[in-house]
């Protein structure tokens, strides 16, 4: 058979391929067929087809090859890059061992469209050498543009088919584990080899869908702007060696949280990809705002700022500072003030600048502002809008900042702070931005409240409750970010002498009085210098960060003497007591375990003393 006569019927193979295409023929199965015609007229056997996407080569059939993550390296589109020696050490390396010889198909503007990886004949070789090579190839790519195409089609029509009936889902529930459940499954479905995670800003107690909480701290920042921008990005992460698509679930009135797909290192979400995630997940966030309405509309509507707090759900989870911070970029971005305070009030009914403040509200200006907004609202006014507070101040001189603006921050309608907002030009604010300030300070208030009342709940979980000492698990915690941070420092363990004698002479509840008195006079000595915890039973442990060895020996050495002073029945305790220092390069295990030695043998050499980890020993 002549070589002319390979090409027409080639061509025909081609034209019978197409017309199974057009019929729906599977995208895998299509190569598989076009493998065939290659291999019924050239005798090639062995034969590997990679479609060109995302900048990369990609198998159409892996065959049992390794994941998704092995596929061939990138291959940014440029006219000069393929030449034979580096694309086939490419092959080689990448598990394509039998290919001797390769085919790159390129669309009209030369672009890639894929490459077939073969073992080459002798029958190949007398057609390659003959100028209708570069007709077959031309022929062969716009089959395989076509193929491509109408897959293309295909997939969108199918993706198009899937957000319809998860709209549809979406539409017919109020029930938000129904809808999440539904975004997961639907993404996991189109990206069956890269990992879903949902990442939500509000707990859903009882779902049954799999979810983490939006941990503003500690999330990629990547995720983090697509949380707070309400817009899709995308992060090549190094560090992981993955590629990272986060998707804002979004609503009309908020963001619930973000869709994140993680993807093999150099994955380039098509456009395609892209807009259907971000489509299901708008549909998502309407559908979930929706059942959050629902839910809402069944609850007392005495309590306005509950709902609210509720449909504004974005932040409800964040520390005190962190919450503030995030009030104070959207006050920023939304009111454009100069300056800004927040400012509670204490027990004592002074009151206290958060540090998330202005700088200028530490300076002694700031003072007349804060003075001059405190005693407006603890005088009883609701708010304080001044377009020109030089008209209502008796040395304007002092106020170089004219606009101000005073939000107070309640709870339970009593006001625990406030808020405060300068500008230097006069009439800066309008009414109307006042009003919406109000608006929001109001909503923020409960949020507020609840996180001061989570840090005291913190506080509560952090201390032990007979002694008021730190827990265990604090201390570790900070001890280990303070031995990374501080040169040097003292740790020191107290055993109290025959305590046990105490509760079977006395009783528990002297035991803990006694415990008690201890614990009093531990924690006015630390006061300043570090912290103290309960260890376990009659164990305390204290840290000392950045003092010197011997101060740490006259503290502990104060405390023997105190201890029996303070005690009634009257204590001992048993002291001991290590150092450390950066270079030392002491671990925190081995500090623990050298201090315990130490306050182990002052147990065991007579109580009632201290003893330093390294010999030096003192009585009382």
């Amino acid at each position: 058979m002549n070589h002319q006569t390979i090409l027409y019927e080639m061509k025909c193979g081609l034209f019978d391929l197409s017309a199974n295409t057009m019929e729906g023929l599977p995208l895998e199965q299509t190569f598989e067929a076009l493998q065939c015609l290659f291999s019924s007229h050239f005798g090639i056997d062995q034969a590997d087809f990679l479609l060109y996407e995302s900048n990369r080569f990609l198998p159409v059939c892996k065959h049992g090859k390794e994941s998704t993550e092995a596929l061939l390296s990138n291959y940014i589109d440029s006219r000069e890059l393929f030449n034979d020696k580096e694309f086939i050490v490419q092959i080689t390396e990448r598990g394509y061992g039998f290919a001797d010889d390769y085919l790159i198909f390129r669309n009209n503007d030369l672009d890639p469209l894929g490459a077939m990886l073969f073992r080459s004949t002798d029958l190949w070789h007398s057609f390659a050498s003959t100028p209708l090579l570069h007709e077959l190839k031309k022929a062969v790519s716009v089959f395989i543009d076509q193929v491509v195409s109408q897959h293309s089609l295909r997939e969108k029509e199918k993706n198009y088919r899937k957000l319809f009936e998860v709209t549809e889902l979406f539409n017919a529930t109020m029930d938000s584990a129904v809808i999440l459940d539904g975004v997961v499954k639907a993404v996991t479905q189109t990206f069956p080899s890269f990992q879903v995670d949902l990442l939500l800003s509000h707990e859903q107690k009882g779902k049954s869908f799999s979810y983490r909480l939006f941990d503003y701290l500690n999330e990629r920042a990547s995720a983090v702007d697509a949380f707070l921008s309400g817009e899709l990005t995308i992060e090549h992460a190094s560090d992981l060696a993955r590629s990272i698509l986060n998707v804002p679930i979004k609503g009309r009135q908020g963001i619930y949280g973000v869709l994140q797909i993680i993807a093999p290192e150099g994955t380039d979400f098509s456009a395609m990809q892209r807009s259907f995630v971000r489509m299901i997940s708008n549909a998502a966030g309407n559908g979930l705002e929706n059942a959050s309405l629902y839910d809402q509309s069944h609850r007392l509507v005495e309590d306005l700022q509950l709902v609210n707090e509720v449909s504004r759900n974005l932040n409800s989870n964040l520390e005190m500072n962190d919450m503030l911070r995030f009030l104070k970029q959207q006050l920023i971005k939304a009111f454009q003030p100069m300056e800004i305070a927040f400012v509670f009030y204490e027990e004592s009914g002074e009151y206290k600048v958060s540090t998330v403040s202005s700088n200028f509200f530490f300076e002694l200006g700031g003072a007349d502002y804060l003075e001059f907004a405190s005693t407006r609202l603890q005088g009883g006014a609701e708010s304080i809008f001044e377009a020109n507070i030089h008209l209502a101040v008796k040395e304007p001189a002092r106020f170089p900042f004219k606009s101000l603006v005073s939000i107070p921050i309640t709870h339970q309608k009593e006001m625990t702070g406030f808020v405060l907002l300068l500008h230097k030009d006069e009439y800066f604010f309008s009414f109307d931005s006042f009003k919406l300030m109000r608006s929001l300070i109001g909503h923020s208030s409960l949020a507020i409240s609840n996180s001061q009342l989570r840090d005291k709940l913190q506080e509560l979980v952090d201390k032990d409750n007979l002694t008021k000492l730190f827990t265990r698990s604090y201390l570790d915690n900070y001890m280990k970010k303070a031995m990374e941070n501080n040169e040097s420092g003292v740790f020191i363990l107290i055993d109290v002498d025959d305590f046990k004698m105490v509760n079977d002479t006395y009783g528990h509840a002297v035991g803990d009085k006694v415990l008690k008195q201890i614990s009093d006079v531990i924690l006015e000595a630390v006061k300043g210098r570090g912290i103290a915890c309960r260890w376990g039973g009659e164990e305390i442990a204290i840290f000392l960060p950045s003092i010197s060895k011997q101060k740490g020996i006259d503290f502990a050495s104060e405390l023997v003497e105190l201890v029996p002073k303070s005690t009634d029945p009257q204590v001992t305790i048993s002291v001991g007591m290590n150092n450390w220092s950066l270079h030392q390069k002491t671990s925190f295990k081995e500090l623990f375990q050298d201090t315990d030695q130490a306050l182990y043998k002052a147990k065991n050499t007579g109580k009632n003393q201290l003893v330093v980890h390294g010999g030096f020993l003192t009585k009382v």
